[in-house]
């Protein structure tokens, strides 16, 4: 599989309208799209990872499942309706919650990655932790696809 965006380019930076209005940003979810998902691809489910996170998994930004096997991607600032449904995040928010690393601690890689699942529904405990929802998605993956985008907040 791919992911590509318009919005910029694998290890490239995130612009500003893509961040957390926490740090100075419009918090718009990027424009993304998915091809060469592989036969038998019942849903998709997106994630937004940042690895480099002071947490024990990192931090989760954004998870989305339920995403029907005919959507080859999302737009600009997208909005998603049944049946793909958008999971609570690390801060406890449903919806996309763009990069807002902390100042001065160096570039942050921000995975954006896409999961074609064999089920067309992800059942899961209402009491599972982001991560361990990203680890029931990728035992359900049967293909996937990584973009990475970097951002950085710099004291001046």
């Amino acid at each position: 599989m791919e992911l590509k965006s318009s919005s910029f380019g694998d290890n490239e930076f995130i612009p500003v309208e893509y961040v957390d209005t926490h740090c100075a940003g419009e918090n718009i979810s990027p424009e993304l799209r998915w091809s060469g998902a592989p036969k038998g691809t019942k849903s998709f489910a997106l994630v937004m990872h940042d690895p480099d996170a002071p947490h024990e998994h990192g931090w989760y930004h954004w998870i989305v499942i339920d995403i029907p096997p005919s959507v080859a991607g999302i737009g600009r600032g997208a909005k998603f309706s049944p049946p793909a449904r958008e999971l609570a995040n690390n801060s406890g928010a449903r919806g996309y919650s763009g990069p807002c690393p902390p100042i001065n601690g160096g570039v942050h890689h921000y995975h954006f990655m896409v999961f074609a699942l064999q089920a067309e529904t992800v059942s899961f405990d209402e009491e599972m932790l982001p991560h361990e929802i990203a680890k029931l998605i990728r035992d359900l993956a049967i293909d996937g696809a990584k973009l990475t985008g970097l951002y950085e907040v710099v004291e001046r």
